[in-house]
């Protein structure tokens, strides 16, 4: 009966396995669900074994647990410290608290309490698929006392009062497990003992049936068949599509314990054949348990080595099959002659490498107190980002809105600089041409004031402008017109600019002046006051000579309106120039300003040392995500406002390569772009990217990073603060 069980059920557990596997090796979204299935199988094989024997011996029972479940579990345990240890690229120090909890059974709990994510892809740990063996070894302290209580009430009350309490404790256990997913607290449900339980109960539930009734299927040889294979079908689909996200979530975790219930009724009444692919899957089938406590390990070692997906994933399956193959060999007392030479000298090695991992564990430190203080100030940290995030985008809101209206009111005033110019309370000082267009002067500048005579020359201005000043009429604006009557003297016009001071002073040039150097000795004596323009009349004058009469000086009457429009125009102009230049002065100003502004991006480390940064960088963001992968960080930076200079602050640990920061720098090309180095291996070598090296003062001194070899110190953080202000300030 044994061996006609036992291989009915091998294809059940093979899948299973793999699909576990493909899980933690990110082929299979739903692989995780496959836990459910080893949860069944574990509680039926209890009450089949429970019932196969005549008398029930606990000791018997404990010994033959310990043998199957635990000792291989300390074998690979304190092997992969010994392994992990010789490698030094891995830094994992803290094992002391993780593999305690795991050698009495708790894991589950400490995994909770320490805030581990089994559904994170990136591994932090070799031992994180360790909270399942941790909910079994719960199991099997407690089973034997339950079976025995169970088959008592069967015996002396009922058959079916068992079953009955089974599935109303399975139907608790998974309603606990509703309802905390529902809440949100997903790994609680995942990890919880007591909301695990609705798998095992019901795997107890469906061994009892067994017992003591019929399983419930189909006889006809063919339908057998083909249920069992749409059941199993039907499971590997789930395994295929649903997501640990998808809203199917705790619906498919029943579903597929109850398909594997059904699976177990069918599979044990299918007839088995002996052929090659049976044979194989048997094998399988016996080195599951080994596949299951090695992947793990395996793949945390191939998490720090740099290979394609293409390499490492086949590479990893073959590796896990091997170890477990191997262990199997050295720990299975029952082989033949021929390999036992083989098998003792594995168990040698095994033996000796597992004594070392002891020794390591014995003798390391607990840090637990140092990571709990770490964990402590990240969360105070992460409350601190939230609020200055939110500080933070009110206060970009703010200066948003603030520009926008500065923006606006420049426009505004560009848009009114004509009727500003128009109302300035301009002072025109000129001879018989300005007099002659006074009356379209005064239409151009209505608040203005204008004094001109007949054969005025520079040598009388000075008088009239002194006067003026006296009378308090003289404004900020002045229009000369001075040039027509006598000659061009430099010490009288110094005179004049000598009584304007920094008034502007718009001066006309003369057309047919008495004296021919007249306009080339004004354009000199511009030259020298940054507060004199001329205003070219004469060109006007060249391109339409009908604007003059017939002495080429005074304008006609359609010359009088054109001189004052092009006086109006001249003035305008200098003001919008000015205008500009102010409206381009305000928005480098700003621009610069903008530029100067900066968005930290990282993980844990750049959590780490916020308090540092947060004084001395008050206009800055910050992004930080400790499970930050590539992908995830691309979708960060598009679905956030960055800032001019992007400072990526990342630990060693974090699968970001060389590749992934030209991409970025390539997507980013308009930032400035700088990265913290904190590993020997990562080497950027590109000219758009500046680095900020911290390497080396990590390798120099010890006393910059924490015993977990990722994080830092109060010391390492100030210290990389001062790098970072280095090459930003």
């Amino acid at each position: 009966m044994k061996d006609k069980y036992y291989k009915k059920l091998d294809l059940i557990r093979v899948i299973a396995c793999i699909s576990i596997l493909f899980y933690h090796i990110g082929i299979l979204k739903g692989g995780y669900l496959a836990v459910c299935t080893f949860f069944v199988l574990t509680g039926y094989f209890s009450v089949v074994s429970f019932y196969k024997k005549k008398e029930f011996s606990f000791k018997e029972y404990y010994i033959n647990k310990f043998k199957k479940i635990y000792f291989p579990l300390l074998i690979v345990v304190f092997l992969t410290i010994t392994v992990t240890s010789l490698i030094k690229s891995i830094n994992f120090t803290n094992y002391k608290p993780e593999v305690t909890s795991i050698l009495f059974g708790y894991n589950n709990y400490w995994q909770l309490n320490a805030n581990l994510d089994y559904f994170v892809r990136h591994i932090s740990s070799p031992f994180m698929h360790l909270w399942f063996i941790a909910i079994i070894l719960q199991f099997e302290l407690v089973i034997p006392f339950i079976l025995k209580g169970l088959d008592k009430i069967s015996k002396k009350i009922s058959k079916f009062l068992p079953c009955f309490l089974l599935l109303l404790f399975s139907l608790i256990s998974y309603i606990l497990f509703c309802v905390m997913v529902s809440k949100g607290n997903l790994m609680n449900a995942y990890y919880g003992t007591i909301t695990r339980l609705f798998s095992i109960t019901l795997g107890l539930l469906v061994g009892f049936i067994h017992v003591h009734y019929k399983p419930l299927i189909i006889k006809n040889y063919l339908f057998k068949n083909v249920l069992f294979m749409i059941y199993l079908l039907t499971m590997i689909i789930l395994f295929i599509t649903i997501d640990f996200k998808s809203n199917f979530f705790s619906i498919s975790m029943l579903l597929v314990t109850l398909i594997t219930v059904r699976l177990i009724d069918y599979g044990k009444s299918i007839n088995n054949t002996n052929s090659t692919l049976n044979i194989i899957i048997s094998l399988f089938s016996k080195i599951s348990y080994e596949i299951y406590l090695v992947q793990y390990p395996v793949i945390f070692i191939f998490q720090n080595i740099k290979l394609t997906n293409y390499i490492k994933i086949p590479l990893i399956i073959v590796i896990t099959i091997l170890i477990s193959i191997i262990l199997k060999l050295a720990l299975n007392i029952k082989v033949k002659n021929k390999i036992k030479t083989i098998r003792l000298f594995l168990l040698i090695l095994i033996l000796i490498g597992t004594s070392f991992g002891f020794y390591k564990y014995i003798t390391m430190k607990d840090y637990t107190k140092e990571m709990k203080k770490l964990e402590i100030d990240l969360n105070k940290n992460s409350e601190l980002i939230k609020k200055r995030q939110k500080d933070y985008l009110n206060n970009l809101k703010k200066e948003e809105d603030e520009w926008n209206n500065i923006l606006n009111d420049l426009n505004s005033s560009e848009e009114e600089l004509k009727e500003k110019v128009r109302n300035l309370h301009i002072v025109g000082v000129g001879d018989s041409v300005m007099e002659l267009a006074i009356k379209d002067l005064y239409n151009e500048f209505p608040k203005g004031y204008f004094d001109a005579k007949v054969n005025r020359t520079t040598y009388q201005t000075n008088d009239v402008l002194k006067d003026l000043i006296n009378r308090k009429i003289l404004g900020d604006v002045v229009v000369l017109n001075i040039g027509t009557n006598g000659e061009f003297y430099q010490k009288y016009t110094d005179e004049i600019m000598k009584t304007l001071g920094d008034r502007k002073v718009f001066w006309l040039n003369a057309t047919n002046a008495d004296y021919d150097d007249f306009n080339d000795k004004l354009n000199n004596f511009a030259s020298k006051y940054e507060n004199v323009y001329i205003i070219d009349w004469v060109s006007v004058v060249k391109k339409h000579p009908e604007y003059v009469i017939s002495d080429r000086v005074h304008p006609t009457i359609k010359g009088c309106k054109v001189y004052a429009e092009v006086i109006f125009e001249s003035i305008y102009e200098n003001y919008l120039n000015e205008f500009k230049k102010k409206k381009e002065e305000k928005i480098k100003e700003h621009e610069n300003k903008e530029k100067e502004k900066i968005t930290f991006i990282g993980n844990d480390l750049l959590l780490g040392m916020y308090k540092n940064l947060e004084n001395d960088y008050k206009d800055a963001s910050f992004i930080i995500d400790k499970n930050l992968d590539y992908k995830s960080l691309k979708k960060k930076l598009k679905e956030n406002k960055l800032n001019h200079k992007l400072v990526f602050v990342f630990d060693s640990k974090t699968h970001i390569t060389k590749d992934d920061y030209n991409e970025l720098s390539k997507l980013y090309k308009d930032n400035e772009i700088y990265i913290v180095i904190t590993s020997n291996t990562l080497n950027i070598d590109n000219k758009d990217i500046k680095e900020i090296n911290f390497f080396n003062q990590l390798k120099n001194n010890k006393k910059y990073i924490t015993s977990d070899g990722i994080h830092l110190t109060d010391q390492g953080n100030k210290k990389l603060k001062e790098t970072i202000d280095i090459h930003l300030k």
